[in-house]
């Protein structure tokens, strides 16, 4: 069983539909349960793999009250460091990532960083393939696998190792990146890492 905490925006919503597409069993947990959303400890507790579909700021709190149902589990830290100043996207990180941050919280889970440069609005659609890489970190080579397998049924190309958690300082920061390119270019542009085979 997979989870989506927080997962009733459009990534949460298109990691769901994908996942379900591929074969896999997904519930999606909300603050706020209502119809197809089951609270969020609830969602955690059933699940074997946690994605967390939450904002940077409430990360920290979120975890800490899921502890009890996320100890021993795969937790996938999607979260960024993206504000907007003036309209416009740029990256805040802080002293350590968000990953970092839900590892520190949840010292008995096994946190992967993943899906930062994946638009959430192409994610909810459904009926478009994604055509590009995604990278993802983390300290748990089990987990890491297990993670990169599932990002690649959601997307068309890879899902490429980027090092151990610590690197997902950069991978927050990168989504700021892509959000200034498709306002310049007005689109939905994603990643491609090349030179491997």
């Amino acid at each position: 069983m997979i989870g989506i905490v927080g997962g009733t925006g459009d990534f949460g919503q298109g990691v769901a539909g994908r996942l379900r597409r591929a074969g896999h069993e997904v519930v999606i947990g909300s603050r706020t349960p209502r119809d197809d959303f089951i609270a969020n400890h609830e969602c955690s507790a059933r699940s074997e793999i946690v994605f967390l579909s939450i904002p940077k700021d409430g990360v920290a709190d979120t975890v800490r009250g899921l502890a009890p149902q996320l100890d021993g589990k795969i937790v996938v830290s999607v979260a960024t460091a993206v504000v907007f100043r003036d309209g416009r996207p740029t990256a805040e990180p802080g002293p350590i990532s968000i990953a970092e941050i839900t590892q520190r919280e949840l010292p008995g889970a096994r946190v992967v960083s993943a899906l930062h440069t994946v638009s959430a609005r192409l994610l909810a659609d459904l009926g478009r393939e994604l055509d590009e890489d995604t990278l993802f970190c983390g300290g748990d080579a089990e987990a890491k696998a297990r993670i990169a397998e599932l990002c690649e049924q959601l997307v068309a190309g890879r899902a490429v190792d980027a090092g151990p958690l610590e690197v997902s300082r950069w991978l927050e920061s990168l989504t700021a990146v892509l959000l200034n390119v498709n306002r310049r270019y007005k689109a939905n542009s994603g990643i491609r890492i090349t030179g491997l085979d």
